[in-house]
Parts: structure tokens; sequence; C-alpha cells
């Protein structure tokens, strides 16, 4: 027997109502970089670097946003340095070059970042869209690109240190961070952000493997927020519900480790500072 029509419309509004108040207790918000705490974090980053020339990448760098955000950060708080930034769209990769053209602290690289070298599918929704993604999501036709990895790419560049790493590969995200295995262990990154959202699914990716990947690693893993950072020791599977949000390693004995707040999971599979 079918509900009816009123039991049917009450029970949507619940099930909306209880996922905005479970989104709001676990500090998830919209997709919006100014105000989910992505560019509170990057100035409190900028804030606290040293003086030395500081290695900046920004990988799915799509128009440019986050790089132009890093770029005003650079000047803002009187640092030196360059910004990587990697687009494998063609068309996104020309409005790069025209957004950033004459300017010497972006360094343009038409470019996917991933586990492996050689060329991938990239399957294209839209040239602008922003949801193209090395992750078939049946979401358009699939064009081939260059792929590398963060370690090649470091070795290549004689690139010692990276002071922050942004990464927004729409679901392709764990595959960029195996990439940089070997940066990860050397500690030679200081701060990674990375987007976890339902496209993991796709790459069958887990929080879990992350955990796993930082395995004797010196850094940490938390959420990022508009009010900061909330940190976790250990995987849990209350963390693993794909809803848009970013996460962020902090490198252990770096100038940013304090920057998150430590929180762990309660009996009741709920967050406590």
């Amino acid at each position: 027997m079918f509900d009816p029509l009123s039991l049917r419309i009450v029970r949507a509004a619940l099930f909306r109502g209880g996922r905005k108040l479970y989104q709001y207790a676990r500090r998830e918000g919209a997709n919006d970089p100014g105000s989910n705490g992505e560019y509170r974090l990057l100035g409190a980053v900028l804030a606290r670097a040293g003086d030395a020339p500081l290695t900046l990448i920004d990988v799915g760098a799509h128009e440019g946003e986050w790089t132009a955000a890093a770029r005003s950060g650079l000047a803002r708080h009187a640092r030196t340095g360059e910004i990587h930034a990697f687009e494998p769209t063609p068309l996104a990769q020309r409005a790069l070059m025209r957004r950033f053209a004459g300017e010497p602290r972006v360094v343009l690289r038409e470019l996917a970042l991933s586990d492996r070298q050689g060329t991938r599918p990239l399957y294209v929704a839209g040239e602008l869209a922003r949801t193209n993604s090395l992750e078939d999501q049946g979401l358009g036709a699939a064009i081939d690109v260059q792929v590398t990895t963060l370690d090649e790419y470091l070795r290549e560049r004689h690139i010692e240190r990276v002071t922050f790493l942004k990464s927004d590969a729409e679901g392709h995200d764990l595959a960029v961070l195996r990439g940089g295995s070997r940066a990860l262990a050397d500690g030679r990154i200081d701060v990674w952000q990375f987007e976890y959202n339902g496209r993991w699914i796709h790459a069958r990716a887990f929080l879990r493997d992350v955990f796993e990947l930082l395995r004797g690693a010196p850094y940490v893993l938390g959420k990022v927020h508009r009010h900061g950072v909330e940190l976790f020791e250990s995987w849990h599977p209350e963390l693993e519900r794909y809803f848009e949000t970013n996460f962020v390693l902090l490198r252990q004995g770096s100038a940013f480790e304090d920057l998150g707040r430590r929180a762990r999971f309660d009996r009741s599979n709920t967050p406590v500072a």
C-alpha cells in the first residue's frame, strides 16, 4: 500500500530538514571557499609562512579562482614565491593563460596529477564544467590527457618543499595523494587540502584509505570548516558520509600544526573536542 500524499510530503520535509541539521552539526556547509573555511585556511597559512620563497600548488585549477586567491594572499602578506596551477582541460587552460598572462608568480601546467605517469582519459562534462574528472562518472565523453605524479613533478622541478597544496580533482584526489606518497613520507609538504564528496564513490575511494596512506608519515588529518580545522587522529566510520567538504593534512612539527583543534568520537559516535 502506498503512503498517502500528506505523509510523503512530511517525510520529504523531515528528510531535507534533518539532513541540513546533521550537516550543520558536522560543520559542513555550502561549497563556497569564501564561507566554508578554504580561503580562511589559505590566509592563515600565508600569514604564518616564513620569508623564504614559497611554493603553492593548485591541482584542478579550473579557471583559476584559488590561484587568484593565492596570488592575492602572497601580495597581501608580502610573501614571495610561485603558484603551480595544474589544469588538463584545453579550454580551461586557455582561460588560465588569459587570466594570468604576464604573471611571473603563476606557473601553468596543462597536466593532471594522478598516481602514475602517461596518459589517461579525462571525462569532460563540458569544457569549462567543474565536474570534469579522471574518474568515469557517466557525465561526458573522454579525451586523452597527460598525467604525472606529484613526486615526479617535484623531482623534475627540483622543488624541495611545498607550503600549501590544494587538490580539487573531482573524485580523483586519493590517486593524487598516492602520487605524492614519497613527499608525504618525507614531510616535504606543509599543508595539503583536498576535496571530498560523493564523487569519491566512483573511484571506490574512502577517507580510510587516506589514513592508511599516512601511516608512519608526519601528518594529522582534519576537516576544514568555516571556523577552523577539526583534527582526527584516527579513522572513524562516521567520517565516511561523502558530503561535500574539504579535508586537510597538517605536517606535524610545522608552523601550521596548531591551526587545527583535535577532536574525537565518543561512545555515541559524536565528535567532541
